[in-house]
């Protein structure tokens, strides 16, 4: 069987101060911001959709806590903590992870997501490599707008 490669960036972090970082108030607050500004510019239908789950769940996580959130909806916390990190790498905030570079990966029998339960598919992808060492992949499958009711 073919491994399938997956072109990711690499990072180096401290997983429990990475996911710390993602789930505080004010990091969330950026995410959402970013998000309604990004949401104003795109045409992919299944991509806002996508934005606005995330935005929800940002929200609830700020309202209700991140633990709380991750206990009635372990992907979907997972899913949140990917997209947070992506869009904070790709905005290049001050986060507790060193950028190693990019690399070609077997992902396939890796965890996603840094509690090892994000299913998503909308957005990027993020693996743990080892125990310090996450690969994150921006690369997403197109929705499909017939799918995708109005917003």
């Amino acid at each position: 069987m073919i491994a399938n490669l997956m072109r990711c960036t690499c990072y180096r972090t401290d997983p429990p101060a990475l996911v710390s970082f993602l789930t505080e108030s004010e990091t969330l607050s950026r995410f959402q911001e970013s998000i309604a500004t990004e949401v104003k510019t795109l045409a992919d239908r299944a991509l806002v959709k996508h934005l606005k789950r995330m935005s929800t769940l940002a929200s609830t996580a700020q309202a209700h806590g991140f633990e709380a959130l991750a206990r009635v909806d372990l992907a979907g916390a997972d899913e949140l903590l990917t997209d947070v990190f992506a869009v904070a790498t790709w905005h290049r905030w001050n986060l507790p992870a060193e950028d190693l570079g990019e690399q070609e990966l077997p992902v396939d029998d890796l965890p996603r997501g840094l509690l090892a339960a994000d299913a998503g598919t909308e957005s990027a992808q993020l693996w743990m490599l080892d125990g310090t060492t996450v690969a994150l992949s921006r690369s997403r499958q197109a929705g499909n707008d017939a799918d995708v009711p109005d917003c």
